[in-house]
């Protein structure tokens, strides 16, 4: 599924809980990517570029990661080889290359998200898509690195992203060590990849984080931001002001809809 977000110039590119974004102008007449995870995700932001567009694939300024687990970053190397298009990660990630293994979170802390998996029509593709490049791509079956394309540069906090001036990174340390949000400040539109996700229409500060401490310090920092508009990684965009004050913090245990009423996208649609 492709949708439009034109109060702030995006497209969403959607695959059950995996959410992938086409940025179609970061502020200087280029579109960039950002989590371009599953790589079905990542071959529908590419037919959007081309085709709805008109765009040829080489006009695509840059692929960027909000972190290293697989399911934000699996789709970048397939994307990258078609359009040419550097990677970016947060600078943490030279550690990772260098043969740091990067922290994860206990598997017992995942059934907090749980209430994430009924955020979108479940289709067999996308989860078979993400077990599968959990095995050889980002951070995902174990804490090593893995990826199949040279890494094209690394993003650091406050810094404004090459190439798209408007947007500037945040560096949000907690659901992973190498966790980064986009930031724009001219149309309030915050990036946030899986450090801020929305349930029901309501954001949610990841509770799945490997120090608690830094999920405390990020979160202080970005309910502070005036957010009008977030896109998550999981969950569905929220529009608006003042929801960023009201958002479940990540101490909080949400229910959500049941997985099991989440219904099987099929047939055309699933095709995507």
């Amino acid at each position: 599924m492709i949708r439009q977000i034109p109060e702030c110039g995006v497209r969403l590119a959607s695959s059950w809980i995996f959410n992938c974004y086409l940025i179609e102008d970061g502020g200087a007449g280029r579109p960039f990517v950002v989590d371009a995870g599953i790589p079905a995700n990542g071959k529908k932001i590419l037919r959007e570029m081309t085709g709805t567009l008109g765009l040829a694939p080489q006009g695509l300024s840059s692929i960027l990661a909000t972190h290293t687990h697989t399911d934000h970053c699996a789709g970048a190397p397939g994307l990258h080889r078609k359009t040419g298009a550097p990677v970016y990660f947060h600078e943490k990630v030279r550690d990772y290359l260098s043969g740091e293994k990067a922290r994860m979170f206990p598997i017992s802390g995942m059934s907090r998200l749980a209430p994430i998996l009924g955020e979108g029509h479940f289709e067999w593709r996308a989860l078979a898509e993400w077990l599968a490049a959990s095995r050889s791509e980002g951070v995902g079956a174990t804490p090593s690195f893995q990826f199949s394309c040279p890494v094209g540069g690394f993003l650091k906090d406050g810094e404004p992203l090459s190439g798209a001036p408007d947007w500037k990174v945040l560096h949000t340390p907690g659901h992973s060590d190498c966790s980064i949000c986009f930031w724009n400040e001219k149309t309030k539109t915050l990036l946030s990849g899986d450090t801020v996700l929305s349930v029901e229409g309501r954001a949610w500060f990841n509770p799945e984080h490997v120090e608690p401490a830094l999920m405390e310090k990020t979160e202080e920092r970005l309910r502070k931001l005036p957010v009008e508009h977030l896109l998550p990684g999981h969950g569905r965009p929220i529009h608006g002001a003042g929801f960023m004050g009201n958002a479940w913090s990540h101490r909080d245990r949400v229910k959500g809809k049941p997985f099991w009423t989440c219904r099987a996208r099929q047939g055309a649609n699933a095709r995507g």
